[in-house]
C-alpha cells in the first residue's frame, strides 16, 4: 500500500511565507501613499451617511444639498487617487518579486535540481508572482483602513442607540468562522491550482524543446494524449477553485441577507418606540450597509491572504531551497594545480566517484576516460562547486575550492560542455557570453579565426549580426564546438574544462576541434573528459575512471601497457573502427 505524502507543518508554511515577504523588496514608498490614500477614504467614507442623512430623510435646505454636492466630488477624487496610486505599487510589487524568485533561481544548488524539473519552476516566476502579488499589495495597504473605518463607524453608531451596534455584531461570530473555514479551503485550492500549471508548464517546454524527436518517432498521437492528461488535471484543479467560489458566493449572500433582515428588524423597532430620530434611521441604515461590507471585506482579507498564501507556496519553498555560498577568498595564485584528494561523492543512493585522488599541474594537460558512468562529469562539476564531495576535498592551488568564492573559482574556468549548448540571438551575443569586459568585433574576428569559426561567419550576409536560433538548432555541431572553442579563447581563462568535446562529430570535425584545442589553447591547464581515445596521445597526463574507482592515472604510453581497462578502451574502440570500414 502506497504511503500518504507527509502533511506540511502549518508553522513552516507560516515561516517560508513570512521569510517570502522579507524578501519580496516591496516598492513600500508607493504602498505608504496608497495607505495613506486608503485612510483618507476611509475618513470620507465615514461622512457619507451623517452629509446625506438629510438629504435622504426629505430636507430640501440648500446647505443639505450642497454638503451632498461636496462630498461625492471629493468621494470620486479620493477613489480615483487611490487607483491611480494603488495600481503602480501592485505593478512594482510584481516586478520586484520577479527579479528576486529569478536571482533566487539562479543562485539554487545543482542538487536541489537534481530532484526539481527547472521548467515547472518557470511559472513559480511567470503565473505565482503575478495576481497573488497584486492581491497582497491590496491588502496591506487596504487592511488597517477598513478595520479603522469599522471602529469609527461602530462608535459613531453607538451615540445614535447602543442596541445599533449590537444588531450589526450578531452575525461577526458567523462570519469568523465562515472566514477560517474558507481560508483554508482557498490556501489548499489555490496551491494545487498553482501546482498544475507549473507541471502542465513544464511538460510542454520539455516537448517543445523536443519536437524533432516527437516527430522522428510519429509520436503525436500520444503525446497529444499526455498532454491532454496534464490538461485534465490542470482543469480539475481550476473546477475545485469554481466550485470552492460558488460556496462563498452562496454562504456570502446568506449571511448578507440575514445580516440586512437583523439591521432593519432592530431599526424598525427602535424607530417606532421613538429610541431613535428617522435621520438617526437613516444614516444607521446606510452605516450598517458600509459596516457590514466593511466586515465582508475584512474577512476577505483573511481568505484572500490565504489564497495569496496558497498561490505563493511554490515561490515561499524555493526561498528556503539550499543556496550556493557566495563567500571565501578572491585571493589565487596565476598559476595553479587541480588536486582532487581521496574525493567521494554520491548522488542520492548513486555512488559516482570513490576515493579518487589525483593532480593536474599548471599548464598540462589531462585526459579523463572511462566507460558511461564512471564519473568523469562529476569531477567537473565538484571542481566547480555544482556539488560537494561527500568526503575528501577538490583544491585549486592548494585551497579547497569550498573556501574560495565562487565568482573567483569559476571565472578561473573556461568551459565547453557536451553539446556545445548556447542560447538564441545573434552570433556576436552568443560569442560574447559571459564576457563582461567591452569585446570589439575586430578581436571577435580574430579570435574566430583562430578556431576556425570565421568560415561559419562568413556563410551569413549579416556577419555577426546574424540570428542564432534557440539552442543553437541553426549551427551545425561542429560549427557550436567551435563557436564554444572562440568564446573561451576570448574569455582567456587559465584553466579550459572540455566534457566531450568532440562528442557527436565526423573524424574531419573532430580532427579540427582537436587541433583548435592544443594549437589555440597551447599553455593553458586543460581538463579534457572524453570517449574520443585519439586525444590520449596529445596529453601531459591520462585519469581512467571504472566505476567512479581511479584504476589509473599516468602517460599514455605507460598505461597503454600497465592498465586493464584502458587496454579494453583502446582494444573496443579499435574493434569499433573496423566495423566502421
Amino acid at each position: 500500500m502506497a504511503k500518504k505524502a507527509p502533511k506540511e507543518n502549518k508553522g513552516m508554511i507560516w515561516s517560508e511565507f513570512w521569510k517570502l515577504l522579507k524578501s519580496m523588496q516591496l516598492p513600500w514608498f508607493w504602498m505608504l501613499l496608497a495607505f495613506l490614500c486608503n485612510m483618507f477614504y476611509s475618513e470620507v467614507n465615514l461622512l457619507l451617511p451623517t452629509t446625506t442623512a438629510g438629504l435622504l430623510s426629505g430636507s430640501t435646505d440648500s446647505k443639505v444639498l450642497w454638503d451632498a454636492i461636496v462630498f461625492y466630488i471629493l468621494y470620486t477624487i479620493v477613489l480615483c487617487a487611490d487607483t491611480l496610486l494603488r495600481c503602480p505599487a501592485q505593478h512594482f510589487a510584481v516586478r520586484n518579486v520577479r527579479r528576486v524568485l529569478w536571482k533566487r533561481m539562479l543562485n539554487i544548488r545543482m542538487d536541489y535540481y537534481d530532484a526539481n524539473d527547472p521548467s515547472k519552476l518557470m511559472s513559480t516566476v511567470t503565473n505565482d508572482a503575478s495576481d497573488a502579488v497584486r492581491n497582497l499589495v491590496f491588502y496591506i495597504v487596504g487592511v488597517i483602513p477598513a478595520l479603522y473605518y469599522a471602529i469609527r463607524a461602530l462608535s459613531t453608531i453607538s451615540t445614535y442607540n447602543v442596541w445599533l451596534m449590537v444588531s450589526v455584531f450578531m452575525l461577526l461570530p458567523i462570519k469568523i468562522l465562515y472566514m477560517f473555514y474558507i481560508g483554508k479551503r482557498r490556501f489548499k485550492t489555490q496551491k494545487g491550482l498553482y501546482q498544475q500549471i507549473g507541471g502542465l508548464t513544464g511538460y510542454l517546454a520539455e516537448r517543445v524543446r523536443n519536437l524533432s524527436l516527437i516527430k522522428t518517432y510519429t509520436n503525436e498521437p500520444q503525446e497529444l494524449k499526455n498532454g491532454e492528461a496534464a490538461a485534465k488535471q490542470l482543469f480539475d484543479a481550476n473546477m475545485k477553485v469554481v466550485k470552492l467560489e460558488c460556496t462563498i458566493s452562496a454562504l456570502a449572500t446568506g449571511i448578507g441577507l440575514a445580516q440586512n433582515l437583523i439591521v432593519m428588524v432592530f431599526g424598525v423597532v427602535l424607530l417606532q418606540k421613538g429610541a431613535i430620530t428617522l435621520p438617526q434611521w437613516v444614516a444607521f441604515f446606510m452605516f450598517s450597509g458600509t459596516i457590514s461590507n466593511t466586515f465582508d471585506t475584512i474577512i476577505s482579507y483573511w481568505t484572500d491572504l490565504k489564497t495569496i498564501q496558497g498561490s505563493l507556496a511554490r515561490a515561499s519553498h524555493l526561498m528556503n531551497v539550499p543556496v550556493e555560498t557566495e563567500d571565501g577568498t578572491t585571493q589565487l595564485p596565476d598559476a595553479v594545480d587541480i588536486t582532487f584528494e581521496n574525493v567521494s561523492f554520491a548522488y542520492g543512493d548513486k555512488q559516482a566517484l570513490e576515493d579518487v585522488s589525483f593532480t593536474i599541474p599548471a599548464g598540462t594537460t589531462t585526459a579523463v576516460v572511462g566507460l558511461c558512468g564512471s564519473g568523469k562529469t562529476t569531477l567537473i562539476s565538484l571542481l566547480e562547486r555544482f556539488y560537494t564531495p561527500d568526503s575528501g576535498c577538490v583544491k585549486l592551488g592548494g585551497i579547497p575550492v569550498s573556501q574560495i568564492h565562487t565568482d573567483t573559482l569559476r571565472n578561473r574556468f573556461g568551459y565547453v560542455q557536451q553539446g556545445a549548448d548556447i542560447f538564441g540571438g545573434t552570433l556576436r551575443e552568443a560569442l560574447t557570453y559571459g564576457i563582461r569586459e567591452a569585446v570589439t568585433d575586430d578581436q571577435i574576428l580574430e579570435a574566430a579565426k583562430r578556431t576556425g569559426f570565421d568560415r561559419t561567419i562568413s556563410l551569413f550576409a549579416e556577419g555577426l549580426d546574424a540570428t542564432v536560433a534557440p539552442g543553437g538548432t541553426s549551427l551545425s555541431g561542429g560549427q557550436r564546438q567551435k563557436l564554444v572553442m572562440t568564446r573561451e579563447f576570448l574569455r582567456d581563462a587559465d584553466i579550459l574544462l572540455l566534457d566531450e568535446p568532440t562528442s557527436a562529430l565526423d573524424a574531419v570535425a573532430s580532427a579540427e576541434i582537436q587541433d583548435s584545442i592544443f594549437e589555440t589553447f597551447a599553455g593553458k591547464t586543460k581538463m579534457i573528459v572524453t570517449h574520443d581515445l585519439s586525444l590520449l596521445k596529445k596529453a601531459d597526463q591520462v585519469v581512467v575512471l571504472d566505476g567512479g574507482r581511479l584504476v589509473g592515472c599516468g602517460i599514455y604510453h605507460q598505461l597503454k601497457e600497465t592498465c586493464p581497462q584502458l587496454q579494453q578502451l583502446l582494444d573496443a574502440n579499435i574493434s569499433g573502427e573496423e566495423r566502421a570500414v
